[in-house]
């Protein structure tokens, strides 16, 4: 198998065997705002690049995961609508573009719900419902119920990022356009523009990450908020769904202070019931969660007994 994790900045490629144990992985810097076309170029070379070192031929590989920032109709394999991470990917053809280059099936999604998948196999395999937040650049998140993805009818489930918590009068811009969003007030790309105000040097979410854990006090004080800020709308989520898990990943979830601030108001703002049995934890996977998650989709596709069926028959094309 082979994956791909893409993130705004940031994308982590990986050879796995059919266990999704990793054979190579390695981790560059990219610009998904460059487009689709030469970023997936890009991807295609890294991947055959990988199979070379690992000695590994291309016709072993049997199928193709890859996870992108934004909303995905995963039958199709194409981001749904333009976001400002991914400009100009919008209804590209990411799914036919690598089967044609690489003859093998391959799978597209959400990078949340790849990090809720390859976190429930990974650690959490016996859990069920595992809600999975993803905060760094934006906000999103991923569900899995007996250990399958929780499935919108649009693609645009776990999109959290753009709940409303104030008017739309009121709030900060959000990069969607809308006024008030969640993602505008508590995701790193607004922590880092609010550092940016103050005249610190923080290009991104990550920077965030490590100005707080210097102990810089305005910034650990902007995480501590997030985490509260998000805690209030994760405490519809649990109430709505009642999770056994409920696993915080991305940039944000690397610091103490924003984990221990959404497990205080999540739980000042649940009811017992709903909290009860509830474990809150920072992703164990960290930064590798969606690449693991993507090899999953692509082992899951390949092992279905619709594409067992296909190969038996002497097809290659996946379930529309």
């Amino acid at each position: 198998m082979l994956a791909a994790d893409l993130g705004a900045a940031h994308a982590t490629l990986a050879l796995c065997d059919l266990s999704g144990r990793p054979l190579a992985e390695a981790v560059h810097e990219i610009r998904l705002a460059d487009g689709p076309e030469p970023v997936l170029g890009w991807v295609e070379q890294r991947w055959r690049e990988m199979l070379d070192a690992s000695g590994v031929v291309a016709g072993r590989v049997l199928g193709l995961g890859v996870s992108v920032p934004g909303p995905v109709d995963v039958a199709t394999g194409r981001v749904v609508h333009h976001t400002p991470v991914l400009p100009g990917w919008q209804d590209h053809p990411v799914r036919d573009l690598l089967e044609r280059r690489f003859g093998v099936v391959c799978v597209v999604d959400n990078d949340a719900n790849a990090m809720a998948l390859g976190e429930h196999h990974t650690a959490w395999p016996g859990s069920s419902p595992l809600l999975f937040v993803k905060v760094a650049t934006g906000i999103g998140a991923g569900v899995v119920v007996d250990g399958r993805l929780l499935r919108g009818a649009d693609g645009a489930e776990g999109d959290i990022g753009h709940v409303r918590i104030t008017s739309a009068d009121d709030g900060p811009l959000c990069v969607c356009g809308a006024r008030g969003c969640l993602a505008a007030s508590a995701s790193g790309r607004a922590l880092a523009r609010a550092l940016r105000e103050q005249g610190e040097d923080v290009p991104d979410s990550r920077s965030v990450v490590e100005l707080a854990s210097t102990g810089h006090a305005e910034a650990t004080r902007l995480v501590r908020e997030a985490g509260l800020v998000i805690g209030d709308v994760l405490a519809t989520a649990v109430s709505l769904l009642n999770p056994r898990v409920l696993a915080l990943g991305g940039d944000l979830a690397l610091v103490h202070h924003f984990v221990g601030a959404v497990c205080e108001r999540l739980y000042q703002r649940t009811q017992p019931q709903s909290a009860r049995g509830l474990q809150v934890v920072a992703s164990g996977l960290g930064d590798r969660a969606g690449v693991v998650g993507a090899a999953r989709l692509a082992l899951e596709e390949v092992l279905s007994a619709e594409a067992v069926d296909r190969a038996l028959a002497g097809r290659r094309q996946p379930v529309p």
